[in-house]
């Protein structure tokens, strides 16, 4: 046990609420463990007696797992993700469900696309009783939310109902949230600014790492007066990197000073630049060939490649065309694309291409389990057969070259599983004119562009995200660490806005917030190797910088 464990134990039996700020491989999700362990010792009876749990709040169903599974199952812990714990909270308030979403409606933006007219949604949250959550997509005038209009609704409702404050504080005195730094501010602001506050308040523990926030809408670092209403811990320990990476990511940061804690490796940490490299050129071998040369560096066994932009590994893993049309579309539509989290793209991964794939596979069960949305329930053997032949042919179309929109409109004409709202305007074509330059113009824009784009790179797109193949983007890493590690800094396929590497490496960004999401990608992805990392720059860096960052004369060509 860790001293910061022994920090997390005190504040457990103190019933104080604390931040676990905690460097890459220090063993995060050990500690997360031991706490929820030392809660189920002898508390655990009365807390099953009194009808409470300890909530464990995941960033994604991966984690979810994991922690299920490091806990036994135990019934005592509910462990989800921050949208399924927030709808268990408010779907029995019907009532207040619908004035909240009235409110969040009107609190929207003017320009938002999800803004409805107020006295249209009046009137429809007086015609339709019952508001849903619902993966199809936003239509509130349908009664359906989605995931950000969730988290909106739910602050709403916090804010507007204290009482609602005390009922989830005694339904969970403990909860836990993972990866603090990836939640959305809403659900920072409902834990600190109202959860926290109740006349019995839970004991919230926040575990995570603000150099390792990475997503668009994640809160980063906790602002400061919530900072203030916790007890801050740090883990400094670092069981996965090797040491010459560790003193990399040790110059990266100030903030924690990582010490190797495991049987950690030697292991090297070496930057080439590839200024001026041909794109068609196969970029890995001639990163491989470089630290060779220069280094005598070889590379043996597992090797990951890391690409910090999506531009390379679109065109190398064969999606360029999906790539160009989020690109197109630019904005947060892009960066929410590139983290796997664009409701359009994450639709077709999870609703579609996961039926695709499991029917592929033969796996009927899985499949089948895919389409419980479906309207009419396979019951009879006729039924059964038709879809049999519908999922036959759908996986031809995916397999054979078919374009998106045939696709979907196999879907559809099958009845097979119901379409985002989106989806279904895009196939049918049937758009309502937008004003040219308007948000809602290039969303239709990109909506006509997937339409025409073979169906196999939603596939291939899945299969990065879900690291089946042996590169990836720095979102499909986090939390994962391997042998060796390649990284391709690529400011030429980068967002100008959102990231630049050469300012980066060079010390010299005039924006502080872009400089912040630059060092975090950087750092993330450095911090997954366990013996050797190879930096590759396909830009112009700044020499002193990397002598400074590696230790060692930087090489380029």
């Amino acid at each position: 046990m860790t001293p910061a464990d022994e920090k997390i134990l005190e504040c457990l039996n103190k019933r104080q609420s604390f931040l676990i700020d905690a460097g890459a491989g220090s063993g995060k999700t050990s500690s997360l463990i031991r706490a929820l362990d030392h809660i189920r010792g002898p508390a655990r009876r009365r807390l099953i007696q009194d009808g409470q749990h300890v909530a464990c709040i995941t960033f994604t169903n991966v984690a979810k797992n994991e922690i299920l599974e490091r806990t036994d199952h135990d019934p005592l812990f509910k462990v989800t993700t921050i949208h399924d714990f927030l709808w268990d909270a408010i779907k029995a308030f019907q009532k207040e469900i619908r004035i909240a979403l009235i409110t969040f409606n009107s609190e929207l933006p003017a320009k938002s696309r999800r803004k409805v007219h107020e006295t249209e949604l009046a009137a429809a949250m007086q015609a339709r009783p019952t508001v849903t959550y619902s993966d199809r997509g936003a239509n509130f005038l349908e009664g359906r939310i989605y995931h950000d209009d969730l988290l909106g609704v739910a602050e709403v409702m916090f804010r507007s109902h204290t009482v609602l404050s005390r009922i989830v504080a005694a339904r969970f005195p403990f909860i836990f949230v993972d990866e603090y730094q990836d939640t959305h501010e809403s659900v920072i602001s409902i834990l600190m600014d109202h959860l926290i506050k109740a006349d019995a308040p839970p004991v919230v523990g926040f575990f995570g790492d603000k150099l390792q926030s990475i997503y668009p809408d994640g809160v980063g670092e906790l602002a400061g007066h919530h900072q203030a209403a916790l007890v801050t811990i740090k883990k400094e320990e670092n069981y996965r990197c090797s040491k010459a990476v560790i003193e990399v990511l040790n110059k990266v940061r100030d903030d924690i000073k990582q010490v190797p804690s495991g049987k950690n490796l030697d292991g090297a940490a070496v930057y080439v630049g590839l200024p001026g490299l041909n794109p068609e050129s196969d970029v890995t071998q001639a990163a491989l060939d470089k630290a060779r040369d220069d280094f005598g560096l070889e590379i043996e066994g597992e090797l990951k490649v890391l690409f910090l932009t999506h531009r390379l590994i679109a065109r190398k893993a064969g999606y360029e065309r999906l790539w160009n049309a989020y690109n197109d579309r630019g904005g947060f539509a892009k960066d929410s694309f590139q983290a796997g989290e664009d409701p359009i793209a994450a639709f077709l991964i999870k609703n579609i291409d996961a039926v695709i794939g499991a029917w592929r596979e033969k796996k009927v069960g899985r499949a089948i389990s895919l389409l419980s949305d479906r309207k009419r329930p396979i019951a009879s053997q006729s039924e059964k057969a038709l879809v049999k032949s519908a999922l036959d042919k759908l996986t031809q179309l995916a397999d054979g070259g078919a374009s998106l929109g045939d696709v979907l409109r196999h879907i559809q004409s099958a009845a097979l599983l119901p379409l985002l709202d989106d989806l279904e305007l895009a196939v049918s074509g049937s758009f309502e004119p937008a004003e040219e330059g308007s948000s809602a113009a290039k969303h239709q824009a990109l909506l006509t562009a997937l339409m025409v784009i073979p169906y196999q790179e939603i596939s291939t797109y899945r299969a990065v995200l879900e690291n089946s193949l042996p590169y990836s983007t720095k979102h499909g890493v986090k939390g994962d660490e391997f042998q060796n590690v390649l990284v391709i800094l690529d400011d030429a396929g980068a967002n100008w806005n959102q990231y630049s590497f050469g300012n980066l490496l060079a010390g010299a960004d005039k924006s502080e917030s872009r400089m912040q999401r630059t060092r975090n990608l950087f750092y993330v992805c450095c911090s997954r190797a366990k013996d050797k990392l190879i930096v590759a720059n396909l830009g112009n860096g700044d020499q002193s910088r990397m002598e400074q960052l590696f230790g060692v004369k930087a090489v380029s060509l």
